[in-house]
């Protein structure tokens, strides 16, 4: 195999697991790090909340959602707070860095205007919430 033909088979093998690594982030979710406090607002298509929007607070118009992931030791808290006027309801997966493996939490559900509350003791780096909707 001459230079060209292994260049070309290593850039190709590259590009295919680059394609991989973003496949597997759902559509319309919200990814937060340790650390981060997030506010989100959507566009609700039927009980659908989609298109998910970063705001720099959570003082607009519009009903918002609140994440914010926080570290104390080896725990980590995830705190969701529900700006609609039903309630709300996520997927949320875990991730660590350097590794394929992902956590599915439980079904995360949030009444209206309240505030979700999950402690954790998995080590990862960052969560993703994805399947937002309404409920009830």
């Amino acid at each position: 195999m001459n230079r060209r033909s292994f260049f070309f088979a290593l850039i190709t093998l590259v590009a295919a697991v680059a394609g991989t690594t973003r496949a597997d982030v759902p559509e319309d979710s919200v990814t937060i790090k340790v650390g981060q406090q997030l506010f989100v607002s959507f566009t609700a298509n039927g009980d659908s909340l989609t298109s998910p929007k970063m705001l720099t607070n959570g003082d607009g118009p519009d009903p918002t959602v609140t994440v914010q992931l926080t570290q104390s030791g080896p725990t980590r808290t995830l705190q969701v707070t529900n700006g609609f006027s039903r309630a709300l309801g996520c997927r949320i997966k875990a991730r660590k860095r350097g590794s394929r493996k992902e956590t599915e939490l439980p079904v995360s559900s949030i009444r209206s205007g309240m505030q979700s509350v999950m402690t954790l003791a998995e080590p990862f780096d960052e969560l993703v919430l994805f399947e937002f909707h309404l409920q009830g």
